[in-house]
């Protein structure tokens, strides 16, 4: 009886180390294979976009889940940091330090932080960004001179989904990748609300001051 006993209870653990084993061995080969070769080019191409934007500026416009609309300034600097400032009547400032998201109402002195790594955003901004590995594809579209993009975080952690909308240039350089500018997204919460963030006026390269990426409450 005791001989039986063991031989089944190491037959059992065989039996678990083998799904384990097996289950890892899946996870990995669907990660890399959920992708054709065309469709990891493509997201590759927004992988080379976006690890090569270091500062970009503009101008934004906003339209809110109620149909409202807000407009403002907006100062991007890989990895992690962005503000959005918004201009009246609106009195918001959003803030990244990389670390932390800020939400300030100016007027209402009030103040809320949140760890980036929850925002849609973090895949998009953090260093060495790698789609294919560090966000969960939802959808890929590919346009004459759109792509559009959707994904979201595949920790559990990440709250809400981001959809891209990349204007796909002409380029002369010898190369598979597409040649990106990004010009809108839209973000879906969390409660399955939507806001279109439209960009427009867009500079490439100048450095913003290092101040404007300091989240902090209102004086």
């Amino acid at each position: 009886m005791v001989y039986l006993k063991n031989n089944t209870t190491n037959s059992f653990y065989r039996l678990i180390f083998l799904i384990i084993f097996f289950s890892f061995i899946f996870i990995e080969y669907a990660k890399s294979s959920f992708l054709d070769p065309q469709q990891e080019l493509i997201i590759n191409s927004v992988n080379n976009y976006l690890n090569n934007l270091s500062h970009m500026e503009g101008d934004f416009y906003q339209i809110n889940p109620d149909n409202s609309s807000h407009f403002g300034k907006f100062y991007i600097r890989r990895p992690g940091k962005f503000r959005f400032d918004y201009k009246s009547p609106s009195s918001l400032l959003v803030v990244s330090d990389s670390v932390w998201l800020g939400v300030t109402e100016r007027d209402l002195k009030t103040f809320n932080r949140y760890p980036i790594r929850y925002s849609p955003h973090y895949a998009l901004f953090k260093e060495d960004v790698d789609l294919i590995n560090d966000a969960r594809i939802l959808s890929l579209e590919l346009f004459p001179k759109l792509l559009i993009l959707s994904i979201e975080g595949n920790t559990g952690e990440e709250i809400g989904e981001i959809t891209l909308h990349f204007k796909i240039n002409e380029s002369d350089e010898k190369t598979d990748l597409l040649n990106l500018d990004l010009e809108q997204w839209f973000i879906v919460d969390a409660q399955g609300t939507e806001t279109n963030v439209k960009l427009s006026n867009i500079a490439y390269g100048i450095e913003t001051k290092h101040e404007y990426f300091v989240v902090r409450k209102p004086e």
